[in-house]
């Protein structure tokens, strides 16, 4: 007889967690898709707080992709594309390709190294340095959210959020090899 009341809080507790496991699934899923439309969110933010007319034009077919290697030339100065692809991690061909782009829009300047033909390091100029103040603007305001958030909840929440997301970030759920 016991084996049967066992048997029914189990079948109750794996009911329960499979309910959970789909909660947090579907609520993962809001997450990624409220980042994606995020993202756009970003250089929405960027526009509106942007007074300079002639700069606004040249933002306005700017990607998130682009504010992201020119945030990297304003953080890290004369700096090369391979450096550049290691810190934001964008593929050093979508770099190459970014970088003539912002260079257009006279957001940076490319300068050449002395006796190296095949390597340029790159400089941000005064009207990149405006998106650049910009977008760390935006980054303050994103990074005090989140602190506001985070600062809710008890160490042990703030643990469990950790040990998760650093197991969720080890997991490979598409190339996991065949065990």
């Amino acid at each position: 007889m016991t084996n049967n009341i066992n048997d029914n809080y189990d079948s109750i507790d794996n009911n329960d967690k499979v309910e959970l496991v789909n909660e947090v699934k579907m609520l993962f899923n809001k997450i990624l898709i409220k980042h994606e439309s995020e993202i756009d969110d970003e250089k929405r933010w960027i526009l509106l707080n942007c007074n300079d007319p002639i700069l606004l034009k040249k933002l306005d077919d700017m990607t998130i992709i682009m504010l992201h290697v020119l945030d990297a030339i304003g953080r890290l100065e004369h700096v090369n594309s391979i450096t550049i692809s290691k810190d934001t991690s964008i593929p050093k061909g979508t770099v190459s390709k970014i970088i003539p782009k912002l260079i257009s829009k006279e957001f940076i300047i490319k300068e050449a190294i002395p006796n190296n033909k095949k390597e340029s390091l790159f400089k941000i100029t005064p009207l990149g340095k405006e998106v650049f103040y910009l977008h760390q603007a935006m980054h303050r305001k994103l990074e005090s959210g989140a602190n506001d958030l985070l600062k809710k909840y008890a160490r042990e929440d703030l643990q469990f959020i950790i040990r998760f997301l650093t197991d969720l970030n080890d997991l490979a759920l598409l190339y996991k090899e065949a065990e």
